[in-house]
């Protein structure tokens, strides 16, 4: 079981992102090796988290034990930063949804190939550029070809065959007992339930709430699912993680299209945690989180650095901007 976080707890405007820890870099592979070789050594992610802790931040991103090789080690390594600054740590914990067809695992590459005819049906061909040139995309191995040669599900095979592998989402919760989840942010396989079985999302959130816990929703779609979500008026979850920044890098359909769909979230009442700001390193932290907070009014960001040196950068920078929002 779960423990949930000690106190009153609001969403932080500035949470650690967790994934340059965890050996992604957004900019190729050559950078995801440089990260992964230096954090094997849990003492570097230690070195970053100890930052966002001068600069007031305690809310983590983090993933689940069997996202990849350093997952499990990151999250030993904020336990042990817990006991070492007598602190306590609240994590939003991404666990991947272990979805399966026909009792076999669903293809990511024809998820996507899915959810990209479906979008082409509702939004036209930009999204079909879109989605082939995305620079995050990209940094995938054979992520065109792959995605060319994809064949997508059919829609009465999903409502037929898709199912949740309950046991494996049981376990990944279980192996996160030991730490203060103040969200569970199911993964973004929540953007291909929404367009194909919306009701085995509405069973996710209810198993999540019924142990006492919080969500949040990846979303990579959000112009996609919002809406379905709405229609379906999907209850119990806070508010949407989903990709905020100025070049509407992985910002599906198109970067307009999120934007109105992430205003028309908060306005009702949903959370707004901003994810991939930066675009992977290729926007100055000064105007990537002017547009975060200022222009695009998230509630959060999620700021992933892969150096002591960017950590101490970012989190002044988003200090700095945050300060001035609140100056009259």
């Amino acid at each position: 079981m779960l423990k949930p976080p000690t106190g009153k707890l609001g969403l932080q405007r500035i949470v650690l992102g967790n994934l340059p820890l965890l050996g992604i870099s957004y900019q190729g592979r050559r950078k995801d090796r440089e990260y992964i070789e230096k954090f094997s050594d849990k003492g570097e992610m230690k070195k970053i988290m100890r930052v966002a802790l001068r600069h007031g931040v305690s809310l983590f991103a983090a993933s689940s034990h069997g996202f990849n090789d350093l997952a499990p080690i990151h999250l030993d390594a904020v336990k042990e930063v817990e006991k070492e600054e007598e602190t306590e740590l609240s994590l939003i914990s991404c666990i991947g949804i272990p979805l399966e067809v026909g009792g076999e695992k669903v293809n990511e590459y024809r998820r996507w190939k899915t959810h990209l005819n479906y979008e082409l049906e509702q939004f036209g061909e930009t999204v079909r550029r879109k989605a082939f040139e995305d620079p995050i995309l990209n940094c995938r191995l054979g992520w065109k070809e792959n995605l060319r040669g994809a064949k997508p599900y059919k829609s009465n095979q999903l409502k037929r065959e898709l199912r949740v592998n309950w046991k494996l989402w049981e376990e990944s919760i279980e192996k996160l007992s030991n730490h203060m989840i103040a969200w569970v942010e199911p993964g973004s396989e929540t953007d291909f339930l929404a367009i194909s079985r919306i009701d085995l999302l509405e069973e996710l959130l209810d198993r999540i709430g019924e142990s006492g816990y919080r969500s949040l929703l990846g979303s990579h779609h959000l112009r996609a699912s919002f809406p379905l979500v709405e229609e379906w008026k999907v209850k119990r979850f806070d508010g949407y993680v989903t990709p905020i920044n100025r070049l509407g890098v992985m910002m599906f359909p198109t970067q307009r299209d999120a934007e109105k769909a992430a205003e028309r979230a908060r306005t009702g009442g949903k959370l707004i945690a901003g994810i991939k700001p930066f675009a992977g390193g290729r926007i100055e932290p000064k105007e990537a989180l002017e547009y975060v907070y200022k222009e695009l009014k998230a509630d959060s960001c999620m700021i992933g650095v892969g150096s002591v040196e960017e950590a101490e950068e970012d989190f002044r920078v988003a200090r700095d901007v945050l300060a001035s929002i609140r100056r009259p």
